[in-house]
């Protein structure tokens, strides 16, 4: 049984300035995880995933880019890295490699376009070419407000900005998934035909919206979204969220100025479940691990983020 794991991990306001200090840490923790692909968010400039492939070790690679967009904070930008180890780029017959890219087509007009665009990446593993990940790269805009956007804090939400939020995951979940696992691309020769490779679509990273089974308040991405029924000219595609753990940092303790826990959940998986894979995903508690933070949130914080990374191991059946 093939297996890979694939993160996500919104770090907060990564750009050029990482340090050495704050570089190191973050590829202890994703080396520490074991991911073969890691999805990033909230990252400001390319040479800050240059800077960090640096610490991640030879076989590592990456790419970054940032969508159109006439806001500050939409055009945010997103990485990819990976290990070529394990899993490469996907390419066709005659060679040509299929590069990340910022996903802008829209297959239902009436649902509108995103605030933010998706990055979109396919991947095959080492072992297996025939196998293709396709990872939809998210970060579901908090607010319509650049203010909040740009603000330390987002746990104050309006339900003009979570309703904003829930059309965004619809047309995410529901239309651009759907289409990419649909699609054939290049088509590989076989001894009897000409046949395509397996997709497995994913979409992953901060939704800004919680599961309802964690607990957490607020913003809660509705039950009817969170499993999604769709029929298509392929299939009955049953498309799932998972990941209810906590991910997000609690606000300061006003009377001890410090960070104490976790508040949102806000960083997830969506997938077709109908595929023949088994799945399981998990945060990286890297906060109270002893190895790293040892409770210290708010040195987590400073040298990593405010979420934390989240993995999803697959077994393919």
């Amino acid at each position: 049984m093939e297996t890979v794991k694939i993160g996500s991990f919104n770090i907060q306001k990564f750009s050029k300035n990482a340090d050495h200090e704050r570089l190191k840490k973050l590829a202890d923790i994703i080396l520490s995880s074991g991911v073969d692909i890691l999805a990033i968010q909230e990252v400001y400039a390319k040479v800050a995933i240059d800077n960090l492939l640096k610490y991640m070790g030879m076989n590592w690679k990456g790419k970054w880019e940032s969508p159109d967009s006439k806001s500050a904070s939409a055009a945010e930008g997103y990485g990819f890295i990976w290990n070529e180890q394990n899993v490469v780029l996907s390419r066709n017959r005659r060679g040509k490699v299929f590069e990340p890219t910022i996903h802008n087509q829209y297959p239902h007009k009436e649902f509108g376009t995103l605030i933010r665009n998706p990055f979109y990446g396919r991947f095959t593993l080492k072992r297996d070419e025939m196998c293709e990940l396709r990872l939809i790269n998210t970060h579901i805009m908090f607010s319509k407000s650049k203010s909040v956007n740009d603000s330390e804090d987002h746990e104050e939400s309006t339900e003009g900005d979570i309703s904003m939020r829930k059309k965004e995951f619809e047309v995410l979940a529901s239309k651009i998934l759907p289409k990419i696992s649909n699609k054939d691309y290049d088509k590989i020769w076989g001894e009897e035909d000409e046949i395509c490779r397996k997709p497995y679509t994913i979409l992953l990273g901060d939704y800004n919206l919680n599961l309802r089974s964690s607990g957490a308040k607020g913003a809660i991405l509705d039950d009817d979204l969170a499993f999604i029924i769709v029929h298509d000219e392929r299939s009955e595609k049953q498309i799932i969220t998972i990941q209810d753990q906590l991910s997000t940092l609690k606000k300061k303790n006003p009377e001890t100025q410090k960070i104490e826990g976790y508040s949102n959940n806000f960083d997830h998986f969506t997938y077709d479940q109908t595929r023949p894979i088994e799945t399981k995903s998990w945060v990286i508690d890297a906060p109270k691990d002893p190895k790293f933070f040892n409770g210290d949130f708010d040195e987590y914080k400073r040298l990593a983020s405010d979420h934390l990374m989240i993995v999803m191991e697959i077994s393919f059946t």
